[in-house]
């Protein structure tokens, strides 16, 4: 049984298996240390490498580790990183013959995400995991690309009418592919998430003056003969912070997000350029929410930060800058104990009363029952599939919506109590002034 660590402030990595700060440690992008990956045992490596595929982790970390893996640990990783190269061809095939069906039908996008990322978050496109191609059309061009993806076999997914995100429901094509274990199978088939808005303000009641001006600022990236249209790096940047921020409110993984966030502001630390242009292209309350990422990028990977970057992140709001001093290790514990002090952060974004209320309502004890055979009915919250999960689709059901509600009640309490503990802080704090 892998041992955990415990501690007691509330904001450390309590009830993580002990790799897993040896993780964090390869990955700092300044003072790595693989010390710790050195004395793992071959057992540990195992769940280490099982948790790094679901959180993207697997490539960087080898190759950020080096000799601290073990041989056998090596080969695996040069086989994923061969597989994970020609699926990046495959997904880059992919993408140009949906970019020819587009171009035919006069269908304007962008390419969001996945190899948009490099070379500004990732150094390499090889050691990046990609499953899906994220394509953002305008809103009244989404039913014209929803028919060219069709003519082209991909196929929605009808169990779900309307997605809490800001894209459709994922378009596939099935082509019998069956999963084998293997994350980085070249031949499975990549799926296809249309975006009709960079920012849901619908669904979080959080409006963001800025992202609707990223359309008009898109560009063409090139590699060789590889062309797409892509958000400039300013914007990708913003999209990439907001997507996380999203994310943060949702209780989901952000880890790796995180890490090529953190990359991007590494990078780019002297690039006095960027960063004027940042500054002058999105507003400050734009920039704040953005802080809310970089504070995370900074102290989960101890990057470097440009001058703007810093000051910004001084500037954040106060009930916010206390959800981060209490709580911004709890998306890295979320991975092993899930929770909900995302919730928090979210309310402290909110100005109405109202939305704050439904907020809390949703998050706490959602009442939304999912469609039968909606996707991840046959999956566990860390994403692995239950072995011993019935085949028949309505004794399935019953089960996921049974599992929902038990999970929804066992993170209550301490969703409550933290987030009791954090309201109080600020309280004892405006009566001090």
């Amino acid at each position: 049984m892998t041992r955990v660590l415990t501690a007691n402030k509330a904001n450390e990595l309590v009830g993580v298996p002990s790799f897993f700060p040896a993780v964090l440690e390869a990955l700092q992008l300044q003072g790595a240390k693989t010390r710790g990956l050195a004395e793992l045992t071959d057992a540990q490596w195992c769940d280490l490498l099982a948790l790094c595929d679901l959180a993207h982790l697997t490539l960087p970390l080898v190759r950020a580790c080096g000799d601290a893996a073990p041989s056998w640990v090596r080969r695996q990783s040069d086989q994923n990183l061969a597989d994970n190269r020609l699926r990046v061809q495959r997904i880059e095939a992919a993408y140009a013959e949906i970019a020819r069906a587009f171009d035919d039908a006069g269908i304007k996008h962008v390419v969001i995400k996945g190899f948009a990322q490099y070379p500004d978050f990732v150094e390499s496109l090889d050691h990046r995991m990609q499953s899906d191609i994220d394509l953002y059309c305008p809103e009244e061009l989404i039913p014209a690309a929803q028919f060219a993806l069709g003519r082209l076999g991909y196929i929605g997914d009808r169990t779900l009418d309307k997605f809490p995100a800001d894209h459709l429901p994922e378009m596939t094509r099935k082509r019998g592919w069956q999963w084998r274990g293997n994350a980085y199978d070249p031949d499975m088939p990549p799926g296809v998430d249309l975006h009709f808005c960079f920012w849901n303000a619908a669904t979080t009641r959080l409006p963001i003056h800025g992202v609707n001006e990223f359309w008009g600022r898109r560009i063409e990236q090139r590699r060789g003969n590889f062309r797409f249209p892509a958000l400039s790096s300013m914007d990708n940047l913003a999209f990439s912070a907001l997507h996380i921020l999203r994310d943060l409110q949702r209780g989901d993984w952000v880890i790796h997000h995180v890490y090529e966030l953190a990359w991007f502001l590494h990078t780019h630390a002297e690039d006095d350029a960027l960063w004027q242009s940042w500054k002058r292209c999105h507003d400050d309350s734009f920039r704040s929410l953005q802080a809310i990422s970089f504070w995370l990028a900074r102290e989960w990977f101890h990057c470097c930060l440009a001058a703007a970057v810093d000051l910004q992140i001084s500037t954040i709001r106060r009930p916010v800058r206390e959800w981060l001093e209490r709580f911004s290790r709890s998306p890295l514990t979320g991975m092993f104990h899930p929770n909900k002090h995302g919730v928090w952060l979210h309310l402290a974004l909110l100005e109405s009363r109202w939305d704050r209320l439904l907020v809390l309502g949703d998050a706490l004890m959602p009442f939304r029952l999912p469609a039968v055979g909606a996707p991840g009915q046959d999956a566990t919250k860390g994403r692995h599939k239950r072995r011993w999960w019935p085949s028949q689709r309505y004794l399935k059901y019953v089960l996921h919506v049974a599992f929902r509600i038990g999970f929804h009640l066992q993170t209550l309490p301490n969703t409550l109590w933290h987030g009791f503990c954090w309201w109080l802080d600020q309280q004892r704090f405006s009566k001090s002034f």
